[in-house]
């Protein structure tokens, strides 16, 4: 039987993934927006240790989707659709030095986009009417200052603590931006089971983020739980299918006084196909990955698809 090795797939991808900064993408928070991005924590090996050294990946991030009502700046805005794209770039360095018998890594992701949103609003002067916005900047920088992992027979751990700073374009006065203006502290944990003789992996990623208040609206969106997902199984030495999939729940109520609609939680689940591809003609230092994820069931958020494209170059 072949075995499947893991030298040359992109372990870091996790971290290429790991909370994006996005724009108006959940219901249940302020602005219909989060800085959780369904199944962001990687399309493979979500707990094995990268490579020593650096690691650089890009990804093409796009969703779409509807809602039906949410709070931006300070306004109740019903019947929304968003369409939202991003491209982020990533780089993270993983250390030839053990840290606590583990592997030590860190890096930034630097997230540049555009989105678009369709709504109704309600609350102004003239009462409701419609409206079609649209914005293009720099998103919430990611910072990650450390991610451990660990490895002992077909299992692997990791720990990380990520940290998303309010840098992107804000303004209050706008109803739609592509920078949330709080800072969020998500801690993730993972494992990761795999067999490299079936070529077969399991792995689960769950994680809580806190959010800071929005000083500039006196809201804060409630604390989020989250949980991404994948079952890779490799066809061939370089090309893995898989089943990619998140969970999502919003455990901590919005609150502040600019939270209209007081109490405001949500929960979904999303979960589709994706693909792992490592070319040949890349030495084993490129790796290629795609997904699309359909939510089959949401509350309080908007109801997307959301297709993803990453390249990874390892140095």
């Amino acid at each position: 039987m072949r075995t499947f090795s893991k030298q040359g797939l992109f372990f870091g991808l996790a971290l290429v993934g790991a909370l994006f900064s996005g724009s108006n993408t959940v219901e249940a928070a302020e602005g219909a927006a989060s800085h959780y991005l369904a199944g962001a924590n990687g399309d493979i090996f979500l707990a094995t240790a990268p490579q020593p050294g650096f690691l650089a990946a890009n990804t093409f991030w796009y969703q779409s989707g509807n809602a039906g009502r949410a709070v931006l700046s300070g306004k109740i805005d019903l019947d929304l659709e968003v369409s939202t794209f991003l491209n982020l770039t990533a780089l993270t360095y993983t250390s030839e030095t053990p840290v606590f018998g583990g592997t030590y890594t860190f890096g930034a992701v630097l997230p540049i986009g555009r989105v678009g949103l369709d709504l109704s609003v309600s609350g102004l002067p003239r009462g409701t009417r419609t409206r079609s916005l649209d914005t293009s900047n720099m998103a919430d920088l990611v910072l990650i200052p450390a991610q451990l992992n660990w490895t002992s027979g077909f299992w692997s751990y990791k720990l990380a603590e990520i940290v998303i700073a309010p840098t992107g374009a804000y303004d209050v006065n706008k109803n739609l931006n592509i920078g949330l203006n709080y800072w969020s502290f998500d801690t993730v944990a993972a494992v990761t089971w795999f067999d490299p003789s079936k070529g077969l992996e399991f792995s689960i990623a769950p994680g809580i983020m806190v959010n800071t208040e929005n000083t500039a609206t006196n809201y804060r969106t409630g604390t989020e739980f989250h949980v991404d997902f994948t079952v890779n199984q490799f066809v061939s030495a370089n090309f893995a299918i898989g089943i990619k999939g998140y969970y999502y729940n919003q455990i901590v109520g919005d609150s502040g006084t600019g939270a209209l609609l007081g109490d405001f939680k949500g929960e979904a689940f999303g979960i589709g196909p994706g693909f792992v591809w490592v070319p040949e003609a890349g030495g084993g230092k490129v790796t290629v990955l795609g997904k699309w994820l359909h939510d089959f069931a949401s509350e309080n958020r908007f109801d997307t698809d959301t297709y993803t494209l990453t390249a990874a170059f390892k140095f």
